[in-house]
């Protein structure tokens, strides 16, 4: 299993000298310097991640201004609940609404100003992944310049979707200390989550057609044998186009048009009965928490949902009827 990191700076009235120096040792990557007046409010800070990813909440009863110095490239996605914050990008100053978030590269984000009665929350998405959901969806070399619209909507469509799945991530995996987030599930997490931005959000090569050429069938088969035989490793959808010579868009449109399914769907559904064979030969002691994370389902109600779907008895059943055997 893949290690989470997790910091936490529990609600009290703290000076912004303290929070700065808490966010600067915390925040291995982060300097952060007090600019606005000393003062002591309360103020609560939590952060936490796994390979890439990161999200966190933050409130504040009072305002307080940073000036801050990222060391890293990565995609920084801003949201506020009640009040506001006011973001810097060099000379251009970005202000996050409960309607509207800010998405920008660390690198440019210079500044922040949190207003008062402030209760805000974001995450940083790996550029790695976020550069290969571009390259596997337009079939183009991404220029060193490409960004994000910075100002993004947030309360509707697919902006919403997208926070809402970050969400999940952050606080039902890498916050709950009583799942265990396989390879698997995460490397289909980061996919999964790329893909969304770069098909759905505004971006600087949105006016590109995205590649859907039709592809034989036997490429698409190519891709299925390269899954049927990779199933039980962390492979994704851009492993599978990448077996098959084709884009992951390509692969997209194909598979539905030759499968009626998507990619996605007939990995997880590979991988429901790769955790079916294991639960029907499980040693007594398994348990099937442990069988389904290892197969990346890290949500065990939803994967059970899914289990009965696909075979038509319960995981639990399945487990009960092989231990009488």
């Amino acid at each position: 299993m893949t290690e989470i990191f997790t910091a936490k700076l529990e609600r009290a009235p703290l000076t912004i000298e303290e929070i700065a120096s808490w966010m600067s040792t915390n925040k291995k990557k982060d300097s952060h310097r007090p600019l606005s007046r000393e003062s002591r409010d309360l103020f609560a800070f939590s952060m936490h991640g796994v390979d890439g990813f990161v999200g966190w909440n933050g409130s504040s009863d009072t305002r307080r201004d940073f000036a801050v110095d990222v060391e890293l490239d990565d995609f920084m996605f801003f949201f506020e609940h009640a009040s506001y914050c006011q973001l810097a990008t060099g000379n251009i100053r970005h202000v996050v609404t409960p309607d509207c978030g800010v998405l920008t590269t660390a690198d440019r984000y210079s500044r922040m100003e949190i207003g008062e009665q402030s209760i805000g929350e974001g995450f940083v998405i790996s550029r790695k992944s976020v550069m290969t959901a571009l390259t596997n969806t337009f079939e183009c070399f991404v220029p060193v310049d490409f960004e994000f619209s910075p100002m993004q909507l947030t309360s509707s469509g697919a902006g919403m979707q997208i926070v809402t799945l970050m969400r999940f991530f952050r606080d039902e995996i890498c916050a709950n200390h009583n799942v265990r987030a396989s390879p698997i599930a995460i490397a289909s997490f980061q996919e999964t989550l790329s893909l969304l931005m770069v098909q759905n959000l505004s971006h600087s090569l949105s006016h590109r057609q995205s590649s859907g050429s039709a592809i034989a069938p036997k490429q698409v088969r190519r891709a299925i044998e390269f899954a049927r035989t990779n199933v039980a490793a962390p492979i994704t959808i851009a492993d599978m186009a990448a077996a098959a010579d084709v884009s992951v868009r390509a692969l997209q449109i194909n598979f539905r048009r030759f499968y009626n399914e998507t990619p996605m769907a007939y990995l997880r559904r590979l991988r429901l009965e790769g955790a079916r064979s294991d639960i029907r030969n499980a040693p007594p002691q398994a348990t099937i928490a442990d069988i389904a994370g290892r197969w990346g389902f890290t949500h065990l109600g939803r994967f059970s949902v899914q289990y009965k779907e696909a075979f038509g008895v319960s995981p639990s059943s399945d487990l009960k009827r092989e231990c009488r055997r």
